[in-house]
């Protein structure tokens, strides 16, 4: 899907400067908890951007940081898989990783474009915000790809939106129903600024081309 078609589906312009928060029911004390394990995953992922700033540059740096988010999240929910893709203001998918074995990019390519339009990762890229499927059996937001190389029953999409600019998305699933619930989602929520942030830097270095001194 085009990201100007995904524009044009979005709420009035007051309700697209941000993204929307996740609607939670959560007590006060529940909230507590999602926010410091917010923080102990922020402290994660800036470490690790940190360090291995410090020893790769050029193009690999934007890629090496996509893995490791993906790594840090999978990890600090216990998903089962995981992806992530980034998408230009045209729409153009410029990185991915998939959670799948190695694809063609005609592949990869039609993989994310199917998800964009039918799936939870263009709903939540149209909504701006959260998305949970707590059973993708019954929840018509999954898109149950061909060839799957691994079973979802639950899903957590985030939109990386740093300003107005949609960035990407990430999508987490598990095998299991109910896996993810709103303690993770607002955890989620707390922590989109700096997963965003984190990535642009790592746009920024990864096109920086020094200029020749003469």
């Amino acid at each position: 899907m085009n990201l100007k078609e995904i524009n044009s589906q979005e709420p009035p312009i007051p309700n697209r400067l941000n993204v929307v928060p996740f609607q939670s029911s959560l007590e006060d004390s529940s909230l507590l908890i999602s926010s410091q394990a917010a923080i102990k995953l922020q402290t994660n992922l800036l470490k690790s951007s940190i360090a291995y700033a410090q020893s790769i540059s050029g193009s690999l740096i934007l890629k090496t940081t996509l893995k490791h988010t993906l790594e840090i999240l999978t990890q600090y929910t216990s998903a089962g898989e995981g992806s992530i893709f980034l998408i230009d203001e045209d729409g153009e998918i410029v990185e991915s990783i998939l959670a799948r074995s190695p694809v063609t990019r005609d592949l990869k390519d039609s993989v994310i474009s199917k998800v964009l339009d039918d799936g939870l990762a263009g709903w939540t890229l149209r909504h701006r915000q959260i998305g949970i499927i707590y059973d993708a059996i019954i929840d018509d937001r999954w898109v149950q790809l061909a060839d799957q190389p691994y079973a979802a029953r639950s899903a957590l999409a985030i939109p990386l939106i740093y300003g107005i600019e949609v960035l990407g998305i990430i999508t987490l699933t598990h095998p299991q129903p109910n896996h993810f619930n709103e303690e993770i989602a607002m955890m989620m929520q707390y922590s989109m600024e700096i997963i965003a942030a984190i990535i642009v830097n790592a746009q920024l270095h990864a096109n920086y081309r020094p200029l020749d001194l003469v």
